[in-house]
């Protein structure tokens, strides 16, 4: 006898499809049975609305397509059909079945990847066709937790290494020294990308494309307005004539040359400074990192420094005000104990 629990996929054929027969296995996993020819499931046609609404940075758009096409492989269920118990067997079926390209189990970061991806789809479609989605199935099921990874600080040292490093990068030096103040000043890459010249006033920065749709400014220090001054200098020593919708920073790419600094632009500047420091696996963000705990580490007030960072979620914030709150706790215990004095003398005497 034949077990079948689940409906026929419902698709919208583009060209002659050619019958198939889903076996049990298949079934029993809610996989639906591929095709042999090209046709188009009309679930996607409402996961595809929602990821042309949703303004995703071009990375975060491929994770959340890759999301959404996986669930639609793993079930044949209609969005009505769905219910919390299916999103329940979908996150075991993530963590027990799902390999990684290495053969490995998924991490339970991409676990909640996944997880969040739908619950952001299915939110969205509870707003946007709510006859179709009466109840959010996703609602109950719960993150995996994860321990709070720690800041993935610079040390002195190595930004010391990094502006060495910049003065022996020949025609790009100008362009990476203001790019690296920039990234200093804890912007995104894919915030840098979207700056124009008219984001830079002589002082602040204007930043209208963020991560959160929160627009921000960020205050420069002295020495970093300098540094993107001189660049614009020298764009216009080159013959460049400075508009305000002219991107702030260029592309040297022979192909891009004089165009808007790609994300991909960014990150291949960063890891050729890395390289010449000795700084292994140098990320633009690790300048973000560094920005947001020196930020705590000087004193200032979390709320003013997530203010200036853009940090929406308090959560990922926290991963910074450890070591700041671990640092103060550190020094009032001396000061406790009477220490405090003691080693400053020392200092002083050495």
């Amino acid at each position: 006898m034949s077990y079948n629990p689940l409906p026929e996929i419902k698709v919208v054929s583009l060209t002659v499809s050619s019958s198939f027969e889903p076996n049990s296995t298949q079934l029993r996993r809610g996989r639906p049975a591929k095709t042999q020819s090209a046709s188009v499931d009309i679930r996607w046609l409402k996961m595809e609305e929602f990821l042309n609404s949703s303004a995703l940075a071009p990375n975060s758009r491929k994770v959340y397509e890759r999301e959404l096409r996986r669930f639609l492989n793993w079930t044949e269920l209609l969005w009505s059909e769905i219910k919390p118990r299916h999103f329940s067997q979908y996150k075991a079926y993530l963590m027990e079945e799902v390999r990684t390209n290495k053969d490995k189990p998924l991490s339970k970061s991409s676990v909640n990847s996944a997880i969040a991806t739908l619950k952001s789809f299915f939110g969205w479609m509870m707003q946007t066709y709510p006859e179709g989605v009466a109840t959010n199935p996703t609602v109950e099921v719960k993150f995996e937790k994860i321990p709070l990874p720690p800041a993935q600080s610079l040390t002195a040292e190595q930004m010391q290494q990094v502006w060495e490093v910049i003065d022996y990068l020949g025609e790009t030096k100008e362009r990476d020294r203001a790019l690296v103040h920039l990234l200093s000043h804890g912007l995104r890459a894919g915030e840098i990308v979207a700056l124009n010249l008219a984001a830079f006033d002589g002082k602040l920065l204007f930043i209208a494309d963020t991560k959160n749709n929160e627009p921000r400014l960020v205050p420069l220090k002295k020495q970093s307005r300098q540094a993107l001054q001189q660049y614009l200098v020298r764009r216009e020593e080159q013959g460049e004539i400075l508009t305000s919708d002219r991107p702030l920073i260029l592309s040297h790419h022979v192909v891009r040359q004089g165009q808007r600094l790609s994300y991909h632009g960014i990150y291949f500047a960063v890891e050729k400074i890395g390289e010449l420091a000795g700084i292994p696996d140098l990320h633009p963000h690790a300048f973000r990192h560094t920005y947001a705990t020196e930020l705590l580490l000087q004193g200032l007030d979390p709320t003013h420094a997530r203010k200036l960072t853009g940090h929406k979620n308090e959560l990922a914030f926290k991963r910074y005000t450890l070591r700041s709150e671990q640092e103060a706790a550190i020094s009032a215990y001396y000061r406790v104990i009477g220490e405090e004095q003691d080693e400053e003398e020392e200092a002083l005497s050495t």
